[in-house]
């Protein structure tokens, strides 16, 4: 395997430690949470200030010229789904029809920000996916 950049490895040392933040203070404060979006907006915040303090929240310049920062919330998939009749989401096969799902937080390819677009359509050129994150409430 090869040895990650630096920033790779710095960026998910921060996402973990943030990850480990959010659960002792989930397991300290249960009820601190009343929707899974309050779990979303608190790791977004925890991360947040730790890639501050590292100056990973310095804008970054996409291709297409716009000023964007690494983290996002709710940033789409590349590929598209749909409920099976279990209701499970399944992954539809190219040709079919279906909707992109969404990362409850993402982080993108710091290496890669500056040669993709900041937006697309059908996913031709959009940024790549780092780090993706799913919480649950349950």
């Amino acid at each position: 395997m090869p040895k990650l950049k630096k920033s790779h490895d710095i960026i998910h040392q921060l996402v973990k430690e943030s990850i480990d933040e959010l659960a002792a203070h989930f397991l300290k404060n249960p009820y601190f949470f009343y929707t899974e979006n309050d779990l979303h907006c608190h790791l977004f915040n925890i991360i947040f200030k730790k890639f501050e303090s590292h100056e990973l929240n310095k804008p970054i310049e996409t291709s297409d010229g716009k000023s964007s920062i690494l983290l996002h919330k709710e940033y789409p998939t590349k590929a598209q789904y749909r409920r099976n009749e279990a209701g499970k989401l399944q992954k539809v096969e190219k040709g079919r029809k279906g909707r992109r799902g969404h990362f409850d937080l993402c982080i993108w390819n710091p290496d890669l920000v500056n040669k993709k677009l900041f937006r697309s359509k059908g996913g031709k050129g959009e940024q790549e996916t780092f780090i993706a994150i799913e919480l649950a409430l349950v």
